[in-house]
Protein backbone atom coordinates (compact mmCIF):
# COMPACT_ATOMS: atom_id res chain seq x y z
CA UNK A 1 0.00 0.00 0.00
CA UNK A 2 1.36 3.25 -0.81
CA UNK A 3 2.06 5.78 1.85
CA UNK A 4 1.37 9.34 1.18
CA UNK A 5 3.94 10.25 4.15
CA UNK A 6 6.53 12.51 2.64
CA UNK A 7 9.84 10.98 3.90
CA UNK A 8 13.94 12.57 4.05
CA UNK A 9 14.74 14.10 0.83
CA UNK A 10 11.55 15.27 -0.27
CA UNK A 11 10.13 16.88 2.80
CA UNK A 12 13.42 18.81 2.98
CA UNK A 13 12.83 20.28 -0.35
CA UNK A 14 9.45 21.18 0.30
CA UNK A 15 10.12 22.91 3.45
CA UNK A 16 12.97 24.99 1.40
CA UNK A 17 10.41 25.71 -1.30
CA UNK A 18 7.84 27.41 0.48
CA UNK A 19 9.72 29.85 2.77
CA UNK A 20 10.51 31.41 -1.08
CA UNK A 21 6.84 31.42 -1.82
CA UNK A 22 4.83 32.20 1.75
CA UNK A 23 3.99 28.54 2.91
CA UNK A 24 0.63 26.69 2.31
CA UNK A 25 -1.15 27.60 4.57
CA UNK A 26 -0.67 31.37 4.05
CA UNK A 27 -3.11 33.57 3.04
CA UNK A 28 -2.09 36.13 1.13
CA UNK A 29 -2.49 36.27 -2.46
CA UNK A 30 -3.89 39.74 -4.44
CA UNK A 31 -2.73 42.26 -6.67
CA UNK A 32 0.16 44.73 -6.78
CA UNK A 33 1.63 47.21 -8.96
CA UNK A 34 3.24 45.38 -12.11
CA UNK A 35 7.00 46.31 -12.99
CA UNK A 36 6.42 48.20 -16.33
CA UNK A 37 3.70 47.80 -19.20
CA UNK A 38 2.55 44.68 -21.50
CA UNK A 39 4.80 43.53 -23.67
CA UNK A 40 2.81 44.57 -27.05
CA UNK A 41 3.02 42.71 -29.44
CA UNK A 42 4.09 39.29 -28.00
CA UNK A 43 6.92 38.86 -30.86
CA UNK A 44 5.18 36.07 -32.16
CA UNK A 45 1.68 36.64 -32.96
CA UNK A 46 0.63 34.68 -29.72
CA UNK A 47 -1.02 36.32 -26.56
CA UNK A 48 0.06 34.78 -23.22
CA UNK A 49 -0.89 35.09 -19.07
CA UNK A 50 0.83 32.87 -17.03
CA UNK A 51 0.67 32.29 -13.34
CA UNK A 52 2.79 30.09 -10.69
CA UNK A 53 1.24 27.61 -8.57
CA UNK A 54 2.37 26.01 -5.57
CA UNK A 55 1.68 22.10 -4.17
CA UNK A 56 -1.07 22.24 -2.06
CA UNK A 57 -2.01 18.44 -0.99
CA UNK A 58 -2.74 14.69 -1.75
CA UNK A 59 -5.65 12.46 -1.60
CA UNK A 60 -7.65 9.82 -3.30
CA UNK A 61 -10.86 11.30 -4.79
CA UNK A 62 -11.22 12.93 -7.90
CA UNK A 63 -14.73 15.05 -8.15
CA UNK A 64 -15.44 14.94 -11.67
CA UNK A 65 -15.20 11.28 -12.63
CA UNK A 66 -15.80 10.29 -8.81
CA UNK A 67 -17.86 12.86 -7.13
CA UNK A 68 -18.76 12.29 -3.42
CA UNK A 69 -16.68 8.83 -3.46
CA UNK A 70 -13.98 9.78 -1.14
CA UNK A 71 -11.22 7.41 -1.25
CA UNK A 72 -12.25 5.99 -4.64
CA UNK A 73 -9.78 7.23 -6.86
CA UNK A 74 -5.52 6.97 -7.62
CA UNK A 75 -3.55 9.11 -5.87
CA UNK A 76 -3.71 12.49 -6.79
CA UNK A 77 -1.47 15.56 -6.21
CA UNK A 78 -3.22 19.01 -6.10
CA UNK A 79 -2.67 22.63 -7.00
CA UNK A 80 -4.75 25.65 -6.60
CA UNK A 81 -8.15 25.70 -4.25
CA UNK A 82 -6.33 24.10 -1.25
CA UNK A 83 -10.13 22.57 -0.34
CA UNK A 84 -10.27 20.39 -3.12
CA UNK A 85 -11.59 16.90 -2.14
CA UNK A 86 -14.29 14.38 -3.43
CA UNK A 87 -17.38 16.64 -2.96
CA UNK A 88 -15.64 19.59 -4.20
CA UNK A 89 -18.35 21.62 -6.88
CA UNK A 90 -18.12 24.43 -8.74
CA UNK A 91 -20.13 26.37 -6.30
CA UNK A 92 -18.32 25.52 -3.63
CA UNK A 93 -14.50 25.78 -5.39
CA UNK A 94 -15.52 29.59 -6.06
CA UNK A 95 -16.86 30.48 -2.71
CA UNK A 96 -14.28 28.32 -0.21
CA UNK A 97 -10.86 27.76 0.09
CA UNK A 98 -7.91 29.46 -0.02
CA UNK A 99 -5.50 29.11 -3.29
CA UNK A 100 -1.39 28.19 -3.84
CA UNK A 101 -1.99 30.04 -7.17
CA UNK A 102 -0.51 33.33 -7.76
CA UNK A 103 -3.58 36.19 -7.28
CA UNK A 104 -4.31 33.74 -3.67
CA UNK A 105 -8.34 33.69 -3.55
CA UNK A 106 -8.78 35.52 -7.04
CA UNK A 107 -8.19 31.87 -8.64
CA UNK A 108 -9.74 29.52 -6.70
CA UNK A 109 -9.56 26.78 -9.27
CA UNK A 110 -8.51 23.42 -8.95
CA UNK A 111 -5.81 21.42 -10.47
CA UNK A 112 -4.98 18.14 -9.74
CA UNK A 113 -2.76 14.96 -11.52
CA UNK A 114 -1.90 11.47 -10.64
CA UNK A 115 0.78 11.56 -8.26
CA UNK A 116 4.92 10.76 -8.74
CA UNK A 117 5.52 7.97 -7.01
CA UNK A 118 9.52 7.28 -6.80
CA UNK A 119 11.66 3.99 -6.61
CA UNK A 120 11.20 3.55 -3.15
CA UNK A 121 7.27 3.87 -3.17
CA UNK A 122 7.14 7.23 -1.77
CA UNK A 123 5.51 10.08 -2.87
CA UNK A 124 7.72 13.21 -4.68
CA UNK A 125 5.94 16.27 -3.94
CA UNK A 126 6.43 18.54 -7.19
CA UNK A 127 8.39 21.76 -6.76
CA UNK A 128 5.95 23.78 -8.55
CA UNK A 129 3.17 24.31 -11.68
CA UNK A 130 3.23 27.11 -13.95
CA UNK A 131 -0.36 27.55 -15.87
CA UNK A 132 -0.06 29.36 -18.82
CA UNK A 133 -3.59 30.80 -20.38
CA UNK A 134 -2.80 31.23 -24.09
CA UNK A 135 -3.69 32.10 -28.00
CA UNK A 136 -1.92 31.45 -31.18
CA UNK A 137 -2.19 27.07 -30.62
CA UNK A 138 -4.32 24.73 -31.83
CA UNK A 139 -5.18 27.00 -35.24
CA UNK A 140 -7.17 29.96 -33.24
CA UNK A 141 -5.86 33.39 -33.02
CA UNK A 142 -5.89 35.65 -30.20
CA UNK A 143 -9.15 37.54 -31.44
CA UNK A 144 -10.93 34.34 -31.99
CA UNK A 145 -10.83 33.72 -28.00
CA UNK A 146 -14.52 33.89 -26.58
CA UNK A 147 -14.03 37.15 -24.74
CA UNK A 148 -15.55 35.59 -21.26
CA UNK A 149 -13.89 33.06 -19.19
CA UNK A 150 -16.44 30.07 -17.86
CA UNK A 151 -16.79 28.95 -13.98
CA UNK A 152 -17.61 25.74 -13.09
CA UNK A 153 -15.82 24.05 -16.63
CA UNK A 154 -14.66 21.08 -15.86
CA UNK A 155 -11.56 19.56 -18.22
CA UNK A 156 -9.40 16.84 -18.34
CA UNK A 157 -6.81 15.97 -20.89
CA UNK A 158 -4.73 12.74 -21.06
CA UNK A 159 -5.59 9.47 -20.74
CA UNK A 160 -5.21 7.64 -17.38
CA UNK A 161 -5.81 4.00 -18.73
CA UNK A 162 -2.92 4.65 -20.99
CA UNK A 163 -0.72 1.50 -21.13
CA UNK A 164 1.51 2.81 -24.07
CA UNK A 165 2.57 6.16 -25.55
CA UNK A 166 -0.09 8.85 -25.53
CA UNK A 167 0.19 11.25 -28.73
CA UNK A 168 3.24 13.75 -27.43
CA UNK A 169 0.19 16.74 -28.16
CA UNK A 170 -1.52 16.30 -25.14
CA UNK A 171 0.87 15.24 -22.95
CA UNK A 172 4.80 14.82 -22.64
CA UNK A 173 7.68 14.45 -20.32
CA UNK A 174 10.68 16.48 -20.24
CA UNK A 175 14.62 15.90 -18.45
CA UNK A 176 15.09 19.57 -18.68
CA UNK A 177 18.46 19.06 -18.43
CA UNK A 178 18.23 17.96 -21.91
CA UNK A 179 15.15 19.33 -23.21
CA UNK A 180 13.85 16.32 -25.34
CA UNK A 181 10.40 14.88 -25.19
CA UNK A 182 8.99 11.67 -24.64
CA UNK A 183 5.68 10.03 -23.90
CA UNK A 184 7.23 7.80 -20.30
CA UNK A 185 9.48 9.43 -18.12
CA UNK A 186 12.87 9.76 -19.28
CA UNK A 187 15.88 9.26 -17.36
CA UNK A 188 16.87 12.52 -15.46
CA UNK A 189 20.36 13.09 -13.42
CA UNK A 190 20.08 13.83 -9.53
CA UNK A 191 19.87 17.62 -9.04
CA UNK A 192 17.88 18.22 -12.66
CA UNK A 193 14.24 18.90 -13.25
CA UNK A 194 11.98 16.39 -14.54
CA UNK A 195 8.90 18.37 -16.33
CA UNK A 196 5.33 16.75 -17.23
CA UNK A 197 4.06 18.80 -19.65
CA UNK A 198 -0.60 18.74 -20.42
CA UNK A 199 -1.98 20.85 -22.56
CA UNK A 200 -6.47 20.90 -22.65
CA UNK A 201 -8.38 21.09 -25.45
CA UNK A 202 -9.84 24.27 -25.71
CA UNK A 203 -12.69 24.26 -27.74
CA UNK A 204 -16.01 24.33 -25.92
CA UNK A 205 -19.39 23.47 -27.21
CA UNK A 206 -20.85 26.91 -25.46
CA UNK A 207 -23.23 25.05 -23.40
CA UNK A 208 -22.29 21.94 -21.31
CA UNK A 209 -19.81 22.80 -18.02
CA UNK A 210 -19.52 18.63 -18.21
CA UNK A 211 -20.31 15.69 -20.39
CA UNK A 212 -20.80 11.87 -19.26
CA UNK A 213 -18.09 10.94 -20.27
CA UNK A 214 -16.11 14.24 -19.05
CA UNK A 215 -14.68 15.00 -22.55
CA UNK A 216 -17.59 15.54 -25.28
CA UNK A 217 -18.23 19.24 -24.05
CA UNK A 218 -14.52 19.86 -25.52
CA UNK A 219 -12.11 19.45 -28.38
CA UNK A 220 -8.96 20.13 -29.64
CA UNK A 221 -8.57 23.11 -32.20
CA UNK A 222 -7.17 22.04 -35.41
CA UNK A 223 -5.26 24.23 -38.17
CA UNK A 224 -8.93 25.65 -39.31
CA UNK A 225 -9.50 26.48 -35.49
CA UNK A 226 -12.62 25.03 -33.48
CA UNK A 227 -14.84 22.60 -35.47
CA UNK A 228 -18.56 23.62 -35.84
CA UNK A 229 -19.50 21.47 -33.19
CA UNK A 230 -17.34 22.95 -30.84
CA UNK A 231 -17.26 26.88 -31.68
CA UNK A 232 -16.57 28.79 -28.51
CA UNK A 233 -12.86 28.96 -28.21
CA UNK A 234 -11.47 29.43 -24.70
CA UNK A 235 -7.67 30.08 -23.69
CA UNK A 236 -5.55 26.83 -24.72
CA UNK A 237 -4.27 25.93 -21.33
CA UNK A 238 -1.22 24.39 -20.56
CA UNK A 239 0.10 22.84 -17.01
CA UNK A 240 3.93 22.72 -16.81
CA UNK A 241 4.66 20.48 -13.26
CA UNK A 242 8.11 20.25 -11.98
CA UNK A 243 9.94 17.82 -10.11
CA UNK A 244 13.14 17.80 -8.65
CA UNK A 245 15.18 14.80 -8.90
CA UNK A 246 16.88 13.12 -6.03
CA UNK A 247 20.09 10.94 -5.48
CA UNK A 248 19.28 7.33 -7.92
CA UNK A 249 17.76 9.50 -10.59
CA UNK A 250 14.15 8.71 -11.84
CA UNK A 251 14.77 5.28 -12.18
CA UNK A 252 11.64 3.28 -11.23
CA UNK A 253 9.84 6.53 -11.05
CA UNK A 254 6.04 5.91 -11.93
CA UNK A 255 2.39 7.26 -11.93
CA UNK A 256 -0.03 6.09 -9.64
CA UNK A 257 -2.01 5.66 -12.37
CA UNK A 258 0.47 3.84 -13.90
CA UNK A 259 -1.28 0.23 -14.11
CA UNK A 260 0.93 -2.01 -16.13
CA UNK A 261 4.33 -2.77 -16.35
CA UNK A 262 7.26 -0.86 -18.08
CA UNK A 263 8.23 2.97 -18.43
CA UNK A 264 6.49 5.24 -15.83
CA UNK A 265 4.94 7.51 -16.76
CA UNK A 266 2.48 6.70 -20.09
CA UNK A 267 -0.80 7.55 -18.37
CA UNK A 268 -0.17 11.28 -17.57
CA UNK A 269 -3.18 13.12 -17.79
CA UNK A 270 -4.49 16.40 -15.57
CA UNK A 271 -7.95 17.62 -14.59
CA UNK A 272 -9.45 21.43 -13.94
CA UNK A 273 -12.35 22.73 -12.31
CA UNK A 274 -11.76 26.95 -13.12
CA UNK A 275 -12.51 29.21 -10.47
CA UNK A 276 -11.87 32.36 -11.11
CA UNK A 277 -13.01 36.11 -9.77
CA UNK A 278 -14.54 37.01 -13.09
CA UNK A 279 -12.90 40.76 -12.43
CA UNK A 280 -9.39 39.39 -12.52
CA UNK A 281 -10.14 36.84 -15.30
CA UNK A 282 -11.86 38.93 -17.29
CA UNK A 283 -8.57 41.64 -17.50
CA UNK A 284 -5.61 38.59 -18.04
CA UNK A 285 -8.18 37.32 -21.21
CA UNK A 286 -9.13 40.93 -22.79
CA UNK A 287 -5.61 42.00 -21.75
CA UNK A 288 -3.06 39.20 -22.79
CA UNK A 289 -4.92 36.38 -23.84
CA UNK A 290 -7.02 37.96 -26.59
CA UNK A 291 -4.27 40.41 -27.96
CA UNK A 292 -0.61 39.57 -29.35
CA UNK A 293 0.18 40.20 -25.85
CA UNK A 294 3.09 39.03 -23.48
CA UNK A 295 2.04 38.93 -20.28
CA UNK A 296 4.60 37.34 -18.54
CA UNK A 297 3.90 35.94 -15.26
CA UNK A 298 1.09 37.44 -13.09
CA UNK A 299 0.62 40.34 -15.28
CA UNK A 300 -2.67 41.33 -15.75
CA UNK A 301 -3.04 44.89 -17.06
CA UNK A 302 -0.41 47.56 -17.89
CA UNK A 303 -1.07 48.99 -14.30
CA UNK A 304 -1.48 45.29 -12.21
CA UNK A 305 -0.32 41.93 -11.29
CA UNK A 306 -0.80 38.98 -9.82
CA UNK A 307 0.76 37.92 -6.41
CA UNK A 308 0.96 34.89 -3.52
Amino acid sequence: VLSIALLGVQWRRREAFWPRYGGLNCQMGGTMPSRGPIQRPSGDGTGNFRIGCRYSHMNYDDSIVFPGQPGRAHLHVYFGNTGSNAFSTAQSLLTSGNSTCDGGTSNRSSYWLPAMIDAGNRAVVPAGMGVYYKSGYQGIEPQEISPTFPNGLKIIAGDARATGPQSVAPVSWECRATGERSAAIPACPQGSYLQGHVEFPQCWDGINLDSPDHQSHMAYGRNGGCPASHPVALPDITLNIDYVVGAGGTAGWRLSSDMYSGPGGYSLHADIITAWDPAISSQWLNNCTRQNADCGVGQISDTQMLIF
